[in-house]
Formats: C-alpha cells, structure tokens, sequence
C-alpha cells in the first residue's frame, strides 16, 4: 500500500507543479544573489542579510544540496510519469469505442451509404492507412503520433535534468600554458569536484588522481594575427596639442599605423589515455571539444632573453624587471610579432617589438619607446639586447561529462516539440449510420488541415 501510494503521488502532475514552483523560487533567489562569488566578497560589496545568505548557501544556489535533491525529486517525477504515459500509448494508438464515436456530437454527414467505397479510395489515395474495422464504421490515421512527440520531448528534459547534475557535481575548469615541443599533461579527474568534496564530508576516501584519465598536450604551432589600425601622432607639446583642439592644426596619422589584434590560433597534438592521436585546431571563440574536455583559447604568454654583456636574464613581458644599475623597474607591453592585415589588402610579418615603459622608484611611468628585438639598444646609458622570443599558448580547459547528455536532450527536446507543433497527425472515422455516411475528424498540429480533407470527402460522395 505505501508504494502504491508513493507511486501515486510521484505519478500525479499535481507533484511536478509544486516541485516545479519550489524550484521556481530558486531561480528567483539565484537571481537576486550573486551566483559564484565568495561570502568575503560579498560582504565587501555591502550584501545584506549575510547570516542568511551564508546558512543556505544562497551565493551557490544551483549547486546547494537542496537545490540538488529537488532537481533528483524532479528527476524521478518525470520518470515515474513517462513511465506510467509509457503504459497508456498503445491504448492512444487504437481507435475510440463505438459507441462515443457513433454518439459523438461533432459527427458530419458527407452522404449516402453507397457512395462510401470511394470515400475509404479517397482516403487510401490520401495515404491514409487504415487502423480498423468494425461494424459500420472505419478508422484511418496519417501523420506523427503526437502522443509519442510529447514523451519524446519529456524524456529529453530528464535526460537534461541528468545532465544539469553530472555538471554541477562533476565538472571542473583549469588553466595551462603550453610552450612548442613541450609536453604536458591535464586529466580529467579532479579530487575538487563538488561530488569529490561530498564524498571527503562523509568520510569517503577519494584518490588524489586517475592516471587513466590523463591526456597529453603538445604545442604544434601557435599564431598571432593583426589588423592595421589607425594611429595618430599627437604631439607632445602643449601648445601643439591646443592648436588641434580649437581646429587650427589638422590631425596627422602615423604612417606605420597601429595594431588590432584579429586572432590568436592554436595548433595541439592531443594524445588520448588509450594512446590516439588527435589534432586540435582551436582559437578564440572557437573552442575544441573532445569527449567530454574542452580546450578554449584564453590568452598567451611571452619570454625572452635580456643580454647586458654576458649577463643573460629572462623575463617576461608585461611583467616587472630590473636592469642591473639602473634603480626603479621596467615593464614591456605585449609583444608585437606574427602577421598583420594592412588596410590595403596585403600582409606582412611583423618584425617583433614592444614598447618598453621605465617606473622610477619615485614619479610617474616613463615610456621609453619602442624596442624590436636582436637590436642593440641604450636603455639609460646601458647596452642592451632583446633576443630569443618565446611564446607560449595559454588555454582553458573544462571537464564536463554533462555536456554530451545536454547535447542529446536539446536534440529530442526539439525534434519533439518542433514535429509536435510544425508536423501533422490525422484520425479519421468514417460511420455509416441509417443509410448515411458520418465522418469524425481528429487533427494535431499547424499542418494538419481538417477542412481540406473534409471538403475532399463531402465532393466525392
């Protein structure tokens, strides 16, 4: 008795509205609340009823436990009512009793009984096919079930619901730079998934690594595109720069121009656990899926070698440096190198150079110029020399095994609604009743025409 009863109640729809409402009110916090951020952070922004927001986790919503519990209860709602439809389809498909048909108020007459032979030849030619016979009357149908649609579309919201779960317990993100012929490895095991710090609170031990799923990268080739943008001298002097402003000098446009950037594009060798080799072409907005990882093109990042005589010393750009007998530090932009787009259709490689920028211990940012690299150059009285450019490729990476069931779900989740609402479904009764033809017509979907098939069949009799 009590599982019928639980049956019961996790069958009704009664259930799914309420659980859908306390989900709703979810959705509304996670609105309210910031999601993602840390407790500390929002305090210091001024967050009110901090006690409250901390105890249910309110900054987190989407992955508390309550929240997690109520999408499993959904989950099983759902399954429990595809189920339990599941049993009832095949009740759908065949046709109504006799006798709500024969009693039905929405009969029409289309003729006399002789004439009923071409009728059921109309409705062959109109590739409808025949579902049953009986006395006095008979059943055609045509189209998509649109009962079998809507379970289709049903079941793709529990296997996103699933999906929505493995993701929120299972996926992690992380960052990596790769350096050309350089190996490194990623896995796609984390000991700090949320299901992993569940596991650790109950007491279960969790390894600290997989080394079956582990995967191998290495940097084949890395690129850097650039568009030739306008750039203008405006003179240092301030009366010059007075003279621009109130129009009486025009403004001058260098002649080199200055440099957007267009893409930054990544060549990886992936190596899989089980030893493929696959290439993994990747650059910003266009990421790299495999499985379940997903490699996304983040930024980059540049080494090169200082030579002050026989002294060498790396650095890195857009970093702080020193120069040996010089005090204060030095900082260089982002390396200019790769190929640029010019305004007049053609390309051209970029001989490499940066601006480098001089911070006095006291003062204001001095920016010295621009420096290209193995030219010897003065830097406040000493000689110097850039050389050996390095540049590496820095990636995300996200492991997220929600994604492929996600990918599925949107899949039947559209097809279902998409023919449930676009496609056509026909259930045509033909009733010979006192000497006269009747007809019940059923129809579903937007391309479903009832008055096209009713004319067809009142014509031919």
């Amino acid at each position: 008795m009590l599982f019928k009863k639980i049956y019961s109640t996790f069958s009704s729809l009664k259930t799914s509205v309420w659980i859908l409402t306390a989900m709703c009110i979810f959705y509304v916090l996670g609105t309210i609340f910031p999601q993602g951020r840390e407790i500390e952070d929002y305090v210091r922004a001024g967050g009110k009823y901090v006690l409250i927001v901390k105890t249910f986790s309110l900054l987190q919503i989407f992955t508390s436990p309550l929240f997690l519990i109520l999408s499993a209860i959904l989950s099983i709602n759902l399954l429990i009512c595809i189920y339990d439809r599941f049993k009832t389809m095949r009740l759908k498909s065949r046709s109504l009793p006799l006798e709500s048909i024969i009693n039905n108020p929405g009969l029409i007459e289309i003729g006399k009984e002789e004439n009923s032979n071409i009728v059921l030849e109309r409705l062959k030619d109109m590739r409808f096919r025949q579902i049953e016979k009986g006395g006095g009357y008979y059943a055609f149908g045509k189209g998509l079930p649109y009962w079998w649609l809507s379970w289709i579309y049903h079941l793709g919201i529990v296997v996103a619901i699933i999906g929505f779960l493995l993701t929120a317990l299972m996926a992690f993100e992380n960052e990596i730079t790769l350096y050309k012929d350089k190996l490194e490895k990623i896995s796609l095991y984390s000991p700090d998934t949320r299901l992993n710090k569940y596991l650790k609170k109950l007491g279960i031990n969790v390894s600290k690594e997989d080394k079956s799923k582990e995967y191998s990268l290495t940097l084949k080739d890395f690129k850097t595109e650039y568009y030739q943008s306008l750039k203008f001298d405006y003179p240092k002097e301030k009366l010059s720069r007075l003279a621009i402003g109130i129009g009486w000098k025009p403004i001058e446009s260098a002649k080199e121009g200055g440099f957007s950037p267009k893409m930054w594009k990544t060549i990886v060798e992936l190596k899989t656990p089980d030893n493929k080799i696959k290439e993994a072409p990747l650059w910003v907005n266009h990421p790299f899926r495999y499985k379940g990882l997903t490699l996304y093109q983040m930024g980059f990042e540049q080494k090169m070698n200082m030579v002050i005589g026989s002294k060498i010393i790396e650095i890195k750009s857009m970093e702080q440096f020193e120069i040996p007998g010089i005090k204060g530090k030095f900082i260089t932009s982002p390396i200019k190198t790769g190929m640029v787009f010019k305004k007049d259709s053609t390309e051209d490689n970029i001989k490499p150079f940066f601006t480098l920028s001089y911070i006095p211990e006291k003062g204001a940012k001095e920016k010295l110029g621009e420096i290209y690299l193995d030219k010897p150059e003065r830097i406040k009285g000493i000689s110097v020399v850039f050389k050996d450019l390095k540049e590496g490729s820095g990636l995300s990476y996200r492991v997220d095994p929600g994604v492929p069931l996600i990918g599925i779900s949107t899949l039947l989740v559209f097809l279902g609604l998409f023919f449930r609402c676009f496609g056509y479904w026909y259930r045509v009764y033909i009733i010979i009743k006192e000497g006269r033809l009747f007809t019940l017509i059923s129809t579903r979907g937007l391309f479903a025409n009832k008055d096209r098939v009713l004319r067809n069949l009142a014509r031919l009799s």
